[in-house]
């Protein structure tokens, strides 16, 4: 599962510059202010995704350190009995 997470935020920050590309060069006709909001609303799509797959990532890493706090919280109750 990391490394899809892993892959997955390489391919938004892909979608990220595509997208800003993409609508950069599609507005630029219309002026560069123009493109350039164009970009970031290109680039706003991919964001989001890398956001999305960061928090994955973030909520994975916790749910491990939580499995190795569970069994040394386990290991100091066995401890702590068998005193």
């Amino acid at each position: 599962f990391e490394s899809i997470v892993s892959f997955m935020q390489g391919a938004s920050w892909g979608l990220v510059i595509i997208g800003a590309y993409l609508f950069f060069t599609l507005f630029y006709s219309f002026g560069l202010i123009i493109a350039l909001i164009g970009g970031f609303f290109g680039a706003s799509i991919g964001l989001f995704m890398v956001i999305f797959f960061e928090m994955a990532h973030i909520k994975q890493e916790m749910h491990k350190e939580k499995i190795k706090h569970t069994a040394l919280l386990e290991q100091m109750v066995e401890l702590l009995k068998s005193k």
